[in-house]
């Protein structure tokens, strides 16, 4: 039986931060998918994986919009305001749908565990207080 061949891709990279967004927010969808299908053995993977991802992509984004600055002039400076308006609510959203994909998964958010941290902090106070 001959092997698989396997046809050349050629990756594109977006020319924008939306549309590298997007092609991320797709990404992460199919990781997902395939995620679903092969069960537990790569999910732990495409976290470590996608945190990486969300900080370099942070870190690039935040570089591109400090390097746009400081060549703006007062003409482009309300456009670089709404793009950083964007990409942080572009952020806010891939958070919570990625919250919601590993919930589904019975794995807690950070802001879940700081949130009992925090009720912990709160019961151990009374509880000493009580005694």
């Amino acid at each position: 039986m001959a092997g698989k061949k396997t046809k050349n891709v050629k990756i594109e990279f977006a020319n924008t931060p939306a549309e590298q967004l997007r092609r991320a927010w797709l990404a992460g969808l199919g990781a997902f998918s395939l995620t679903r299908k092969h069960g537990g053995q790569w999910f732990g993977r495409f976290v470590e994986e996608g945190q990486g991802f969300t900080a370099r992509g942070t870190q690039f984004a935040r570089e591109a919009v400090a390097d746009a600055q400081a060549q703006a002039t007062g003409v482009f400076s309300p456009i670089l305001l709404r793009v950083e308006k964007q990409f942080d609510t572009y952020a806010k959203v891939v958070e919570n749908r990625v919250g919601r994909a590993l919930n589904r998964f019975g794995i807690p958010t950070k802001r879940e565990i700081e949130d009992l941290s925090r009720q912990v902090a709160t019961l151990t106070r009374k509880l000493k207080a009580a005694k």
